[in-house]
């Protein structure tokens, strides 16, 4: 069942051109990425903020794609016709997510990894990117929970996108004022990089960013999770 349901999954995904252009744009963005690191276009703090960008992008761009998937399914009263067959609705709509979580995740990690900005081992990447990759549940969950269709879709996005700037900010304090800017789920992520690429005197290290990061978006992924349901009346 796993395995048709990866197939139609990949199906709906290729034949809408959004999604279809979000699934190569990690290629783009990681050859961008890499010219400007390998020929030492940036660097120093310039060289961090390019890589947290990169990096933290993915999460927000599956999520999009995600969330669109997810309205799509409502529009096309598949989640309707879900609810009345023997599979649980919400088994196929976690399978939906965390099968763009996976793409997000090995964006992230290609994208990290390919670029060599940091001296991380595959493993440590592998830790950077899944985290950042939970902000494709959260934001799925967030945009449905607001949206009854794709131009409310579209006006629930934006207003998610807003929380990117709080990791660009928060990339310029490293004494207690960046807790400030620590309720944005990509912020740990953010952070995580910031310490690995520069290894500055920081809060908390690298590990510890990892570890409270993913305690804290897991949080938030089964609370919009919960607000999505509750809005949709879904069970």
């Amino acid at each position: 069942m796993l395995l048709a349901w990866s197939r139609f999954e990949l199906k709906n995904l290729l034949r809408n051109r959004m999604t279809l252009v979000l699934i190569f744009y990690p290629l783009i963005l990681g050859a961008i990425g890499r010219h400007l690191i390998v020929n030492d276009i940036v660097r120093g703090q310039a060289l961090a903020l390019v890589a947290m960008l990169l990096a933290i992008l993915m999460g927000q761009l599956y999520g999009a794609m995600a969330a669109f998937s997810l309205l799509d399914d409502r529009d096309d009263q598949v989640l309707a016709s879900i609810r009345i067959s023997p599979v649980p609705l919400n088994h196929y709509i976690w399978f939906k997510v965390c099968f763009v979580y996976c793409f997000a995740l090995a964006a992230g990690f290609f994208i990290i990894w390919s670029s060599e900005a940091t001296m991380l081992s595959n493993g440590d990447i592998l830790l950077v990117a899944a985290l950042s990759a939970l902000q494709t549940p959260i934001t799925a969950f967030l945009v449905n929970a607001f949206a009854n269709n794709k131009v409310e879709g579209f006006v629930a996005m934006k207003a998610s996108s807003f929380l990117l700037f709080f990791p660009i900010v928060g990339f310029l304090f490293l004494d207690a004022r960046e807790w400030l800017f620590a309720l944005a789920p990509l912020h740990w992520a953010a952070k995580a990089l910031q310490y690995a690429i520069l290894q500055p005197e920081m809060n908390l290290t690298f590990y510890q960013y990892i570890i409270i990061g993913f305690a804290y978006n897991l949080l938030l992924v089964a609370a919009t999770f919960k607000l999505f349901s509750k809005k949709n009346e879904l069970f």
